[in-house]
C-alpha cells in the first residue's frame, strides 16, 4: 500500500466523517463484516455524490483554476500528484514540450 497518498479534491468531498470511522473499523471485523461494511460505505458514498451534484451552482468549480492559467499544464500538475516516478517523469517530459510549442507560437 502506497503511503502518503494525497487525497483529490473530489474525494476530500466525499469523506465524511462517518466514512473515515467506518473504513478505519474493517481491519477489525471478520470478512462477511468487512464486505458488509464496505457495501454501505459504497452506498454512504453513492449517496454523498448524489448530493454534492444535486445543487446547483458547479460545487467543484472551488477547486478550479484561477482565470488565465494554462488549464494543459494546471491538469498535468494535479494528474502528477499520484504518478509514479516515472510517470512522473513522463509528464515532466510533456510540460517541457508543451512550453517549447508554446513559445514557439509567440515568436511566431
Amino acid at each position: 500500500m502506497e503511503e502518503n497518498v494525497t487525497l483529490t479534491p473530489y474525494d476530500e468531498m466525499l469523506q465524511t466523517r462517518d466514512v473515515q470511522i467506518l473504513k478505519s473499523i474493517i481491519p477489525f471485523v471478520d470478512f462477511n463484516a468487512q464486505r458488509q461494511i464496505a457495501m454501505l460505505i459504497q452506498c454512504m458514498e453513492f449517496r454523498q455524490i448524489k448530493t454534492i451534484f444535486s445543487k446547483k451552482e458547479n460545487t467543484l468549480s472551488i477547486c478550479s483554476i484561477p482565470d488565465g492559467t494554462d488549464k494543459r499544464s494546471a491538469l498535468l500538475a494535479a494528474v502528477r500528484k499520484y504518478c509514479s516516478p516515472k510517470e512522473q517523469e513522463t509528464i515532466d517530459t510533456i510540460m517541457n514540450l508543451l512550453c517549447i510549442m508554446d513559445f514557439n507560437l509567440e515568436q511566431s
